[in-house]
């Protein structure tokens, strides 16, 4: 249960939006980071050459003046640099040797600086800008490179905290500015998920409770939205459920004007065929077609009767009428209703149950209804001296029946068509009379409780019917059936 309302809530609108605002946050912070830090590295280092190139035409000009560099030595000595601040000045002269060299502070210590060692390309190092990167501090010295008059090479470098300092600073204002903007992202997506999942909550409101109620007449209520593309959604819906309202009205009224223009003439012609038999005087061949004419038209009453049931239970929205009780007992109530018809047609009816009772929560008299007719099928179809046998299995998540006969049984290509409506097999038609409706009212009976049936058979073997019932219905959709005592549901089954 657990797992499941976890699932939910990972598939909800809220999920996906609250995510979407996060990593569209995610993306920007880390950019935003990014682009930061490279302005920042482009800037302090910008900064350290300006100071290395002036600081380098300064001391080119005492070199200039005084070769010896006595002059440079003591400007040097009296420069006062910021701890922060590395900076790096030697000269070398043409043959390579270093003339001389300095390093700012003085505890940082770097071998390469004392000593130059020329490359394969060059004797000298090229005039313009290097960095050598300073692995203890992890720090980048901007070197800039210039040969003097005397072709003398003077290089001068310089590297300050400003990087690091900017980028430690960066860091802490990215943290603060994350926190804060989780708050606002969070505050901001609290109010979009209420502004855009409260009118999708009323709609999915309104077509629950219509669902469960089957109160389709009364509409749903308006929905309105902040939001414009919601707001037309909520209107339409509006406008939906009160135009399918007015046509279950129209549907609904269209169905009794013609059971009531249908029922008054075959009242007529029954109460007139019935007032003819009691002529005594009538011919045996006149009385047996007056009595089949009663006959007909009580089937054709019973018929009515069913498509009225048909069309009011596949339109979804009628509530069961859930009830716990034994499906034993039903069974047997069933059962003993048939037996009478079993024996004329010398069939065995049984049934096979439990010890113990079967207890589910349905709709009692429409079960009531579905079982009748599985088992009146099989009576009806299965030819003298045969079998029907009723199993009924207990199971942790409700219960199991089986309705087997060795009868004539379903041809293979016909077995996916007998759930649809008015539809007989051939060999059906040719045995049995009946319109076409039992085992439709059947399978949406069942469906609504949230069961499922099935069905196994093969020609002149027979056939058997298993229906799953869950231990309590899902009382989402029923038929309309009315309630009937078993005995009136068997009446029902047979004419179907």
């Amino acid at each position: 249960m657990f797992s499941e309302r976890l699932n939910n809530k990972f598939h909800s609108f809220a999920f996906y939006l609250g995510m979407g605002y996060l990593i569209v946050y995610a993306i920007c912070a880390f950019g935003f980071f990014l682009l930061s830090t490279h302005v920042i590295t482009k800037s302090a280092r910008g900064f350290d050459r300006q100071d290395a190139f002036a600081k380098s035409q300064e001391l080119a000009e005492l070199l200039n003046q005084d070769s010896d560099g006595n002059w440079l030595a003591e400007e040097i000595a009296l420069e006062r640099y910021p701890p922060s601040t590395i900076v790096i000045v030697r000269v070398i002269n043409s043959h390579g040797r270093v003339e001389y060299s300095v390093i700012r502070p003085k505890n940082i210590d770097i071998p390469d600086w004392r000593t130059f060692t020329p490359n394969e390309t060059a004797a000298l190092p090229n005039d313009g800008w290097s960095e050598y990167y300073l692995k203890p501090l992890h720090r980048y010295l901007q070197i800039h490179t210039m040969k003097l008059k005397d072709g003398r090479i003077l290089q001068v470098g310089k590297g300050s905290f400003l990087e690091v300092d900017q980028k430690s600073m960066m860091a802490r204002n990215l943290l603060l500015f994350t926190v804060l903007s989780t708050l606002l992202s969070f505050v901001s997506g609290l109010f979009m998920m209420y502004v855009t999942l409260r009118p999708i909550h009323r709609i999915t409101a309104a077509m629950t409770n219509i669902i469960e109620t089957g109160a389709f007449e009364k509409g749903a209520p308006p929905v309105k939205s902040l939001i414009s593309e919601l707001d037309v959604l909520g209107r339409l819906f509006t406008v939906m459920t009160e135009k399918y309202a007015n046509l279950i009205r129209a549907m609904r009224d269209t169905m009794d004007n013609v059971a009531h223009d249908f029922r008054t003439p075959l009242a007529r012609i029954r109460g007139a065929s019935e007032l003819a038999l009691q002529d005594r005087t009538l011919s045996a061949s006149l009385t047996e077609t007056l009595a089949d004419i009663i006959e007909d038209c009580d089937r054709v009453q019973l018929q009515l009767q069913n498509l009225m049931d048909v069309r009011e239970m596949e339109s979804g929205f009628v509530k069961l009428n859930i009830t716990p009780f034994d499906v034993k007992q039903l069974i047997a109530e069933i059962i003993d209703l048939y037996q009478l018809l079993a024996e004329e047609k010398e069939i065995t009816l049984t049934s096979v149950c439990p010890q113990n009772k079967i207890v589910i929560e349905a709709d009692r008299p429409r079960l009531a209804r579905a079982l009748a007719n599985l088992i009146d099928n099989a009576l009806k179809y299965t030819p003298k001296g045969g079998a029907v046998r009723i199993e009924i299995e207990s199971h942790p998540n409700g219960a199991v029946l089986r309705v087997t006969d060795n009868g004539i049984g379903i041809p293979e290509d016909e077995q996916s068509l007998v759930w649809q409506r008015l539809f007989r097999g051939k060999k059906c038609r040719e045995t049995e009379k009946g319109l076409g409706l039992g085992l439709n009212i059947v399978q949406v009976i069942i469906a609504a409780h949230g069961g499922t049936i099935t069905l196994q058979s093969a020609p002149g073997k027979g056939t058997t019917f298993e229906v799953k019932l869950p231990s309590k219905a899902k009382a989402v959709c029923a038929d309309a059936a009315p309630v009937q005592r078993p005995d009136k549901a068997a009446s029902h089954a047979s004419e179907s």
